[in-house]
């Protein structure tokens, strides 16, 4: 019989030592981070055509514990009328944040593949930040709600949204337009709210 005990009591102890690991995997905190009282900013950019680039950045990453964090996929969240995030970076925040541009994002110093994200939150003041690079595949006014951030830390799929509302205004509209168009499609009632 103890031996039998001796063999089971690892084989239970093992899979509750291990169940409960990925709460303790390093966690992305993007400035503003996850919420749900709307958006943690807004950006309207004017005059925006099809098919070129429309680059964002200036928002801080860092994790809520030591290790790292690789993103992998970043998609809009509530999209509307076709606007798609044509890339993502990260850079080591050391100087001038980007603001926004029309040009791609490694134009403007960013590596195709942004570095993973080791900055602990507390330890620094110095953090990684993030840049979105964003377009619409038509001239119509295009925006979405925020973006979903996938990453991986300690082998661990993870998410996090980031609600920036971005809309990319068509040619010749309106800003005042553009963003009541926007407010309009997210009235609850309208897509089942």
């Amino acid at each position: 019989m103890r031996a039998l005990t001796r063999l089971v009591l690892p084989l239970v102890l093992a899979p509750a030592l291990t169940s409960g690991c990925g709460a303790f995997d390093p966690r992305l905190v993007v400035s503003g981070g996850s919420g749900t009282d709307g958006p943690v900013g807004i950006v309207v950019l004017h005059d925006t055509v099809a098919h070129r680039p429309y680059s964002l950045g200036g928002w801080d990453m860092c994790l809520d514990r030591p290790g790292s964090a690789t993103i992998t996929s970043v998609e809009p969240i509530r999209p509307y009328n076709d606007i798609v995030v044509q890339a993502f970076s990260s850079r080591p925040h050391t100087g001038p944040m980007l603001g926004n541009a029309e040009k791609p994002l490694t134009e403007l110093g960013f590596p195709a593949r942004g570095p993973a994200v080791t900055t602990v939150c507390e330890e620094s003041d110095l953090h990684t930040e993030l840049a979105l690079q964003y377009g619409k595949t038509r001239d119509d006014s295009a925006g979405a709600e925020g973006v979903r951030i996938t990453y991986t830390s300690a082998g661990r799929r993870h998410t996090v949204d980031f609600n920036l509302r971005v809309l990319l205004c068509a040619p010749g509209m309106p800003a005042e337009r553009c963003e009541k168009t926007y407010e309009e499609l997210l009235a609850p009632g309208d897509d089942g709210d």
